[in-house]
């Protein structure tokens, strides 16, 4: 089973203590905007490291932001630790 209420929850909670913005969700997905790096950037570097999330930063309204569809918690937990690289990189 992918996702669940808990895994969404759980990557939410993880994406707070980073340093990004996160949107609340009720979907298979969370949406989320970096604060101090450009959400593209970011997004290149995650793809770099081949974990693949949607740019959604040229929608209206949603400059900057990023959106991961909630996985397997293995898929979540490997996204989680790329985010934290590139972040700090």
């Amino acid at each position: 089973v992918r996702g669940g209420v808990s895994e969404r929850e759980r990557v939410m909670s993880a994406l707070r203590r980073l340093d990004v913005d996160v949107f609340d969700s009720g979907a298979n997905f969370v949406l989320f905007r970096p604060r101090s790096r450009r959400g593209r950037d970011v997004w290149q570097g995650l793809l770099d490291r081949s974990v693949l999330i949607r740019d959604c930063s040229g929608w209206p309204r949603l400059a900057g932001c990023l959106r991961v569809t909630v996985g397997t918690r293995a898929e979540n937990d490997a996204f989680i630790e790329a985010l934290q690289e590139v972040l700090a990189s």
